[in-house]
């Protein structure tokens, strides 16, 4: 009898656990299933379901293609290279990337620091929620895939997110949110989605899990990777306020500081970090960044001091366009009259090829640090050869193997310094 008991015991333990545990499998299929779908790429567990049939679905797919094969050429393949070729690779290596003022842009976040393992987005739209395939139908497939490439229209034309749209956009959409943006540029971009978890972030700073519940949510945790990649990488998105007066009292002010220092990405951030109610979080950028990488809209020139930080000078700047003409900065402009080096793509607000600016600064500590390793260790040629592409999902979550992504940026020169005896903004 005691070994009856027993047996019933452990049974009892085994079967919720291994229940929860393909439940959790099937929803992770479902979900990559429905982003899929949305983003107009095959559907890695339902090859032959009945929406993927319809003339809207293909209609999708040929807009989504080449929408997004024109902003791979013009902006994504070149930026990609640019980040090779510019950005130190022991700064960029494992790193976490604060993009503030982001909405869901993780698809230039991702391809500028694609060696990064932790990105932290964070904006004013809502974090919204999973998409599920079960809710469409084919009466209203068509009207969500027509909000897709209405939301996603001016990211890949433009390179960012106009608020208000994107705001009206996100709120009455079938999908609602920044969550399924995010997840269809991951799957654009050869990611699998292996981990959702919707946050509550408290006032102390922690963050409590509300699993797949995305009520109330201030925040959502999307874990990712190449389906047979088992290193996966960490999405954060934070619908928050980040002004003085709502940054401190959040909590998320103290939840970022708990993160190591790593990079900063800035872009299209509507120059709010020109304005005195937005020095909390950019005193934070400051504080916490070895590098950081913004067009003008981001941090003021006048606040990178010269005993602090390299500065290198990317593509054109004039000024800012006519909506933030208030926001021209004489001392960056003096700094590109007199040195400045080519930018092989568009970004931010002026967005055409030849129109944009794109600084890099980095920490002087940070590359003194570098070059002092580098000193200390021989220099080791890398192999010749092609790091192999991801292959294509099949019909497992679980399909893994321990392959990790071979990734490191080209070495590079140092970028220039910034005069000790002048401010930052006298290049």
């Amino acid at each position: 009898m005691k070994i009856a008991s027993l047996f019933l015991l452990l049974l009892s333990l085994i079967i919720p656990h291994e229940g929860k545990s393909e439940e959790a499998a099937i929803s992770l299929d479902l979900i990559n299933d429905a982003v899929a779908f949305l983003a107009g790429t095959e559907l890695p567990h339902q090859t032959d379901h009945p929406l993927t049939q319809t003339n809207s679905w293909a209609t999708h797919v040929k807009t989504l293609d080449a929408e997004f094969e024109s902003h791979r050429e013009r902006v994504l393949f070149p930026m990609s290279e640019w980040s090779n070729t510019e950005l130190p690779s022991e700064l960029t290596l494992g790193s976490t990337v604060r993009y503030m003022f982001s909405g869901p842009d993780i698809l230039h976040a991702f391809h500028m620091f694609p060696s990064a393992d932790t990105f932290v987005l964070c904006g004013l739209e809502p974090v919204g929620e999973i998409p599920k395939l079960s809710e469409l139908s084919t009466g209203n497939a068509g009207r969500a895939l027509g909000e897709v490439r209405n939301a996603l229209g001016e990211i890949i034309n433009f390179s960012f997110f106009r608020t208000k749209d994107m705001k009206d956009d996100l709120q009455f959409s079938t999908f609602h949110g920044t969550t399924p943006i995010m997840m269809i540029f991951l799957t654009r971009s050869g990611q699998y989605i292996k981990g959702v978890d919707f946050l509550k972030l408290n006032e102390d700073g922690t963050l409590t899990s509300k699993g797949l519940d995305a009520k109330g949510a201030d925040g959502v945790k999307i874990e990712f990777s190449p389906l047979r990649f088992e290193k996966r990488k960490t999405l954060y998105y934070f619908s928050s306020d980040l002004s003085d007066g709502g940054f401190p009292k959040s909590g998320f002010k103290t939840w970022l500081e708990s993160l190591p220092k790593g990079n900063a990405y800035l872009k299209a951030a509507s120059f709010l970090m020109h304005e005195s109610y937005f020095k909390e979080i950019r005193n934070h950028l400051l504080d916490h960044s070895v590098q950081i990488v913004e067009d003008d809209s981001g941090i003021p020139f006048r606040h990178f001091k010269a005993d602090l930080w390299y500065a290198d000078l990317f593509g054109s700047y004039t000024g800012p366009i006519d909506l933030f003409s208030e926001h021209y900065q004489s001392d960056l402009r003096a700094a590109y009259r007199s040195r400045q080096r080519p930018l092989a793509f568009g970004t931010g607000y002026k967005w055409r090829k030849g129109e944009s600016n794109l600084m890099r600064f980095v920490r002087q500590d940070a590359l003194a640090e570098i070059e002092e390793k580098a000193k200390e260790s021989p220099e080791v040629k890398p192999e010749t050869g092609t790091a192999p592409t991801p292959e294509t999902p099949e019909t497992s979550a679980d399909a893994a193997s321990p392959v990790e992504a071979a990734e490191p940026a080209a070495e590079t020169d140092p970028p220039a310094k910034v005069e000790p005896t002048e401010p930052a903004s006298a290049l």
